[in-house]
């Protein structure tokens, strides 16, 4: 019965550390979406394009770092998801703007 409560013991670490890892992932995806609406109408039409190169390197940059992990399909489709929102947000508004 020890080894059962040490096992129990290490697995509610274990979700707690995880809970805890996942909350600050939701605060930091917060602050950087509420960034992002709060920067873009500021943002001319120039400086647009410029974020939209130097964002496409950084995600270029990252994928590479990451080619030789193994991550889950959600994750891509999560990464690929954002970066196009975020993309289309940058283009429209320099539309808009132009």
């Amino acid at each position: 019965m020890n080894n059962a409560d040490e096992v129990l013991r290490k697995m509610a670490a274990l979700s707690t550390t995880n809970t805890k890892t996942v909350s600050m992932l939701g605060a930091r995806s917060i602050v950087l979406g509420a960034f992002l609406d709060a920067t873009l109408p500021h943002l001319t039409t120039s400086q647009r394009a410029a974020v939209i190169r130097s964002f496409r390197q950084g995600i270029e940059d990252a994928l590479t770092q990451m080619d030789d992990i193994s991550l889950p399909a959600e994750y891509h489709s999560t990464l690929l998801g954002l970066t196009n929102a975020i993309l289309a947000a940058l283009d429209q508004e320099s539309a808009t703007q132009g």
